[in-house]
């Protein structure tokens, strides 16, 4: 009995001495786990914050385009609208004053009926109908209609529909949920829950549970956790460049294609408008010995307006005014007036060349050269939003056209020679 329990006594004290060596040990496990949980957790919020920083500011980006494109044909809309309220209304009292003038002469009764029938804009296929029919945003396929539909972002699989599922991060495999999704912790086996997973001793056989375990040592479970921790950021940086790049390039066609029939609606009713009356007044003459003059409609889109021999210019970066000098951007402004344009980015410099004329301008100096000779600009030309602007008039008269600045309408208008 004496020997039983002195072994009972050794076994107890040999007991209470690994239990505290393990208590030891332990312990010091805790802070090595709370280490690693506090290092997921700060690298969580750090990279969440970061996606939600990038998602707001393209959130934002997108909205402040939409409401301004929206801005810019509801103004034109409405401009074309009382435009034809002008319209006929001039025509109206003019066929009143031709009606009293030729009542009551039968040689002019079919002609007084045609002509009514054709400023009629209610009319079929009259001059005037096919007008109103143009700049008429619910009339199919119009011009108007085409203009409202691409930059309407509830209109099915419109370019500013697109850019908006774009940076939508709710929008089933959009470029912005893939990059949301990589950073969530919840999302199933996404770069930041198999960050999480790592490092919680609960998740079966993550790197602190076969630390916590005893199953690898601190110093591999440290080294395994950095490792995840490059592996997986590696992981998110590339999810974030891949949306980042197809963002730009959603938003980037978008753009292009709402531009594209920005141009062609303004300019197709301008000619519309143009033929219309033109028949009109072809045809009062024709009928009555007189024309019929009408005032010009000059496009309001809510921008500073450029146009080049009655042609309205679209560009991506819009004109801007700067010390007095409208800025354009440099390749659309030479092309359209027959330059040849050339960028030169070792230096900097600008070169273009049309005829007998040559030209030489550098980004962010007003000294320009015109056949050798120097010049001082009013602005220097510079880059705005990527987009290398030069001064209008410079460059318009330097290559032989005229330029006129209707400050009341906010227009440019250049007439080539």
């Amino acid at each position: 009995m004496i020997r039983v329990s002195k072994i009972f006594t050794c076994w107890l004290i040999a007991s209470v001495i690994l239990l505290c060596t393990t208590s030891g040990v332990f312990a010091a496990n805790q802070n090595f786990i709370k280490q690693i949980s506090d290092e997921y957790s700060s690298y969580e919020g750090k990279i969440f914050n970061e996606y939600r920083v990038f998602q707001q500011s393209s959130l934002k980006e997108y909205e402040d385009y939409q409401k301004d494109e929206f801005n810019s044909f509801d103004k034109f809309s409405n401009q074309t609208d009382s435009d034809l309220q002008y319209l006929d209304g001039l025509l109206k009292k003019d066929f009143e004053s031709i009606q009293a003038q030729y009542d009551g002469n039968s040689s002019y009764s079919s002609k007084l009926r045609d002509y009514q029938n054709k400023i009629n804009s209610n009319y079929l296929n009259s001059p005037m109908q096919k007008y109103a029919n143009s700049i008429n945003p619910n009339y199919l396929n119009s011009l108007m209609m085409k203009f409202k539909n691409v930059t309407n972002e509830n209109y099915l699989n419109s370019p500013m529909m697109k850019y908006k599922n774009a940076v939508n991060e709710n929008y089933l495999n959009s470029p912005m949920m893939h990059y949301k999704n990589a950073v969530n912790e919840n999302y199933l086996n996404s770069p930041m829950a198999r960050l999480k997973n790592g490092s919680n001793i609960n998740y079966t056989l993550s790197i602190m549970n076969q630390y916590n375990r005893g199953k690898i040592s601190q110093d591999a479970a440290g080294k395994q956790w950095k490792e995840l921790l490059q592996k997986e950021g590696q992981a998110i940086q590339t999810v974030k460049s891949q949306s980042t790049q197809s963002i730009q390039q959603i938003a980037g066609d978008s753009k292009d294609a709402i531009l594209n029939q920005k141009y062609e609606t303004v300019n197709g009713i301008l000619k519309q408008r143009e033929q219309s009356l033109e028949t009109i007044a072809k045809l009062r003459k024709e009928y009555f010995g007189e024309e019929i003059e009408f005032d010009s409609l000059i496009p309001d889109l809510g921008k500073i307006n450029v146009l080049i021999d009655g042609e309205w210019q679209a560009f991506k970066q819009p004109p801007t005014v700067m010390n007095g000098a409208t800025l354009v951007p440099m390749r659309v402004i030479f092309e359209k007036l027959g330059a040849e344009v050339k960028w030169h980015p070792e230096n900097q410099t600008i070169t273009a060349s049309k005829g007998s004329t040559s030209m030489s301008l550098v980004l962010n100096n007003n000294k320009a050269t015109i056949n050798g000779k120097s010049i001082t600009l009013p602005v220097a030309p510079r880059l705005i939003h990527g987009n290398t602007m030069v001064p209008l008039r410079f460059v318009s008269e330097s290559l032989g056209a005229e330029v006129e600045w209707d400050g009341q309408n906010k227009t440019v208008f250049i007439f080539s020679k």
